[in-house]
């Protein structure tokens, strides 16, 4: 692994930290009572500085943290397991079954992802679970094309073939021919999926989709928008800062996993 892999693996370790002790309550616990004055500069009572009601931006960075995290992992699990499924099942049977699948995911990438982003919150209303299905629910297309590719790759080779003839079953073939060919593609789209992910769940929360008992990184940003005009920088440095980390952590990583998936295939 090569040494910015490493550091951005870092990056990303200390960010799941901060957010397990922010849930453990071991840090930035007081996010939601006043710490000082309104808008008070950063300094040694509240290093971020404090938002409109003089609530502590750092702890609320950090609470934040939890928010994007769950958020990104649990959209990109979904979209690639909804994904990696209808893919290979597309690949492997063929036929109609493939035609129709094929179809219907090139009528559903039709749909512009924000609208269906916002469709979704709209029907299930504000919240964490809503990011989480709505990322899951439009960002599977992707991994479907990559899945569908690899399956049709396999079903057309001799030893899967080889495998048919001697009576191997569909859950055979599965677990010992088609999940470790799939591994590094969809081992890839996750990594991918997750820095995109987190840029979502931030949009979603500017939009106010997103979770209301937590803070967000894309609320604070939607509360700050109208601060800087009066010089009042630093809530949007609050939020922005963390998000740009962890996205460029999660895109480095995901550069080097898509090389690495390229190289084994």
């Amino acid at each position: 692994m090569r040494q910015v892999e490493r550091a951005a693996l870092a990056g990303l370790a200390g960010f799941v930290v901060l957010a397990v002790g922010a849930a453990a309550g071991l840090w930035a616990q007081g996010w939601d009572a006043p710490v000082g004055r309104a808008y008070m500069a950063p300094g040694t009572g509240a290093w971020l500085g404090t938002d409109a009601l003089g609530y502590d931006l750092l702890a609320q960075a950090i609470q934040g943290t939890r928010v994007s995290l769950v958020a990104g992992a649990g959209g990109a699990l979904g979209a690639v397991a909804l994904g990696g499924a209808l893919g290979s099942l597309a690949g492997l049977r063929g036929g109609w079954t493939d035609r129709l699948l094929a179809g219907a995911t090139d009528a559903f990438a039709a749909v512009p992802p924000v609208v269906a982003l916002l469709g979704l919150g709209l029907a299930l209303g504000p919240g964490l679970s809503t990011v989480v299905l709505a990322i899951a629910a439009t960002q599977w297309t992707g991994v479907f094309r990559a899945a569908r590719a690899e399956a049709l790759r396999l079903r057309a080779a001799d030893f899967y073939r080889a495998a048919q003839a001697m009576g191997a079953g569909p859950g055979h073939q599965i677990r010992w021919h088609v999940a470790p060919a799939l591994r590094p593609v969809l081992r890839s789209s996750l990594v991918v999926l997750f820095a995109y992910a987190v840029r979502l769940e931030a949009l979603l929360a500017y939009l106010g989709a997103s979770a209301q008992e937590l803070p967000s990184w894309g609320r604070l940003l939607a509360r700050s928008g109208s601060e800087l005009a009066r010089g009042v920088w630093w809530p949007t440095v609050a939020a922005s800062l963390p998000l740009l980390l962890l996205v460029l952590c999660a895109q480095v990583l995901a550069d080097g996993a898509h090389g690495w998936a390229i190289r084994k295939r």
